[in-house]
């Protein structure tokens, strides 16, 4: 829609960030796209700003009055927030300062009849039994049962990262701060850890409290970190990288064998999580939660290999974003539906089974594990809560322990058979 040249108002309201809040307007400090308060010409550098956040673009085209524009490089498939709403789906790259509209974005507001019933008439409140230990994360990721020793790990991905753990027998307690962002951790032997980390991969030795980097597949993109991961019934270390503070996709999918070999499998994802297996191993399950999919893989267990990707649930109709997930011995599986505040359970054909309300915002991961894996730990985070909201939600960032009625599966461990070597 090409407008005619027009004289902008310069009525600046703070010239020390040169602001002109008659242009245009970022109505929340997490929108992907601000309005254009009046028809604005390519060409034109617009600041925006909504607290302490503050976006520019160069406007690649006119944009009409009430119109929007991109305030960063979105990529393709990305759900775009307006007023810290979802309010569609891009269909192609938007780059920054172009119009957003019918052209380029589509609308995610029709639930899928297959989740209809459920989200809507089959919710159910959660039965938390417990509430674990007395740490409250800022991002709580990546719960993962030691059955030998009875004990729950746990991470705290961003802004205070830690690996936590507590005794299940008796709560004793222990954190170790870390330096540097983690996305995921997985058993690797007695006392150890393997983590991925802003600096790839390291082997944790909760003794002696000792981080040993082993490779960093992204040494060239200091913006990316190691996501969330979980290990195949062989033992290998699958692993998403992500880089938050973007609008692309500049995510891969990694594996780490057992000769500490890393090969990437997959590009082009916003956020990878909730990697699992069916209980066959045979089908393996990857979220890309900015985009709001599961998708589902034929998977040879025997060589690590993925089939072609078919689409397994479609979230975009649903608040939030599909993050951590696991599989139950039905071979159901569980994702936890970060900013919804629910879990939900999906039948094997992607169908959803149930919801279950909790009493948070964001939950971010769920593992099976207790007596007969019977228990159902649930992460969660605080990011992005306000005070008012943390005072509505005092369990926000704490583990919490469901009975869900279903058993779950011991989750493999990383096998690890090559003489350990220094980072490369």
């Amino acid at each position: 829609m090409p407008l005619p040249s027009a004289v902008l108002t310069s009525a600046v309201s703070d010239p020390a960030s040169g602001l002109d809040r008659s242009q245009a307007r970022l109505l929340r400090a997490n929108d992907d796209v601000a309005t254009a308060l009046i028809d604005l010409c390519a060409g034109t550098l617009v600041r925006v700003s909504h607290g302490a956040v503050l976006r520019e673009a160069r406007l690649t085209e006119n944009i009409p009055a009430g119109h929007k524009f991109a305030v960063r490089a979105l990529g393709a498939g990305l759900r775009i927030r307006k007023y810290g709403e979802f309010i569609g789906r891009t269909t192609r790259a938007v780059p920054a300062g172009a119009w957003v509209h019918v052209h380029n974005l589509v609308t995610t507001a029709r639930h899928e009849g297959a989740h209809e019933r459920a989200w809507y008439e089959s919710a159910e409140t959660a039965r938390v039994a417990a509430v674990l230990g007395t740490v409250r994360c800022h991002v709580g990721e990546s719960p993962v049962f030691d059955a030998e020793n009875n004990r729950l790990y746990w991470i705290d991905v961003r802004g205070t990262p830690a690996i936590h753990t507590l005794a299940l027998d008796d709560g004793r307690e222990q954190s170790w701060p870390l330096s540097e962002d983690i996305g995921s951790i997985v058993l690797a032997g007695p006392g150890r850890l393997l983590a991925g980390l802003r600096s790839g991969f390291a082997f944790f030795d909760c003794g002696t409290t000792t981080l040993r980097p082993m490779i960093d597949p992204e040494a060239a993109l200091p913006g990316n970190r190691m996501n969330d991961g979980k290990c195949d019934a062989e033992g290998r270390f699958w692993c998403g990288s992500t880089n938050p503070e973007t609008g692309t996709a500049d995510g891969s999918l990694y594996v780490l064998d057992a000769q500490l070999r890393c090969r990437r499998v997959l590009d082009d994802l916003f956020t990878p999580n909730g990697m699992t297996w069916s209980v066959d191993g045979r089908t393996m399950y990857l979220a890309d939660t900015r985009r709001g999919f599961i998708h589902a893989f034929p998977y040879d267990v025997t060589h690590g290999e993925l089939g072609e990707r078919r689409l397994f649930a479609d979230l975009g109709a649903i608040p939030g974003g599909p993050d951590g997930a696991t599989i139950d011995c039905e071979d159901f599986l569980w994702s936890a539906q970060f900013e919804a505040g629910c879990l939900i359970r999906y039948a094997p054909d992607g169908t959803m089974d149930r919801v279950l309300r909790l009493p948070v915002s964001r939950p971010t991961s769920c593992a099976f594990g207790g007596p007969d894996y019977r228990q159902l730990f649930v992460t969660t985070a605080t990011r992005g809560l306000s005070e008012d909201d943390l005072r509505r939600e005092p369990l926000a960032g704490r583990v919490l322990v469901l009975d869900v009625g279903v058993a779950g599966l011991p989750a493999a461990s990383f096998s690890h058979d090559a003489p350990e070597r220094g980072p490369t």
